[in-house]
């Protein structure tokens, strides 16, 4: 009688947690944060059932446009130039997590000249970054063939084949090719600053549901503060997401992505000078692929940027004295 009880009481338990949809706009370190929140419960603590769905940048913002998901992380701006009504609620970094990898014989930039590098898509966020990193070091954007492949393990494969001669991908993935011989020429946060969406959500999703929104805020952001302040740990969801076996690898990758971020962007925000810069990036960037006729005219920060509730769930999870040390995890 006891089991059953118990048995009814679970099944009760998990019709009564709201499922929820996020879109990631590649695999890898972006997951980790929601991964971690997955395995902890910290979802779950907040009556929440997470689905996370891998999609590609410019498809996020789509899905989540038309509500067929309820949050995403795709970095939105160009679309809200657009005139999307959609808000990023949460930023993970305010340094691109996107590397520069080529083929061995590359040295340097000025070699990029009539080779074909793999991009997202025309107008996706790494390319933007490739094309400004190109700009920033003096090779003429239209001197590379740039080839149309999708989402980073694809871009990643071909680098790998030899079909491309190198590709933007974040660490995890510039760590393995760097491992059969790759080169990694550049890291794009060392030329570009630019914030990185870790939840946004669509303006009817705000006004309509503001407690889910801060309940997913809040439980998002745990798994955030756990990743930067458990090192340890968080590597053990590095290995686990990017499917490496070698801890102190899953360890340096932690201390790359940690330095991304600074301290404000560790709890999800940013200051206003950030804010700014970031729009008026992409702004430019969108000019330079002829996009221009896309931005429907000038927007204000509160327009982009709605920190509303990470801000008063970190505070929240700062007054209840909330521990990340004291998690550890083990994979079931």
């Amino acid at each position: 009688m006891l089991l059953l009880c118990c048995a009814s009481a679970e099944t009760f338990g998990a019709e009564a947690l709201k499922k929820i949809r996020i879109a990631s706009k590649a695999p890898g370190e972006s997951l980790v944060p929601y991964v971690i929140s997955q395995r902890l419960g910290f979802y779950r603590e907040e009556g929440l059932d997470v689905d996370v769905i891998v999609t590609r940048g410019t498809v996020t913002t789509q899905v989540v446009v038309s509500g067929a998901v309820d949050y995403g992380n795709g970095g939105s701006i160009p679309a809200m130039l657009g005139g999307a009504r959609m808000k990023i609620l949460q930023v993970s970094t305010d340094k691109p997590s996107q590397y520069l990898v080529v083929s061995p014989k590359i040295t340097h930039m000025k070699q990029l000249n009539g080779k074909i590098v793999a991009i997202s898509d025309a107008s996706g966020n790494s390319t933007l970054l490739f094309r400004e990193l190109l700009s920033k070091n003096g090779v003429a954007v239209d001197t590379v063939q740039m080839r149309a492949l999708g989402e980073p393990s694809i871009r990643f494969g071909a680098l790998l084949a030899g079909t491309v001669d190198g590709t933007m991908i974040t660490i995890g993935m510039a760590r393995q090719a760097q491992a059969k011989g790759f080169r990694i020429l550049a890291y794009s946060g060392d030329y570009v600053s630019a914030l990185s969406a870790n939840l946004e959500a669509g303006d009817p999703k705000i006004q309509s549901a503001p407690d889910e929104v801060y309940r997913v805020v809040k439980a998002t952001l745990k798994g955030q503060l756990f990743y930067h302040r458990n090192a340890n740990e968080a590597a053990k969801f590095i290995m686990e997401v990017l499917r490496i076996t070698d801890f102190n690898e899953a360890n340096e990758i932690w201390r790359e992505r940690d330095k991304q971020a600074s301290d404000l962007a560790k709890i999800g925000r940013a200051t206003e000078e950030s804010m700014t810069t970031n729009i008026e990036r992409v702004r430019e960037q969108m000019r330079a692929v002829g996009a221009t006729s896309r931005v429907k005219g000038p927007v204000t920060l509160d327009q982009v940027y709605d920190f509303s509730f990470v801000k008063k769930a970190y505070e929240e999870i700062r007054a209840s004295k909330w521990d990340p040390m004291r998690y550890e995890y083990v994979k079931k």
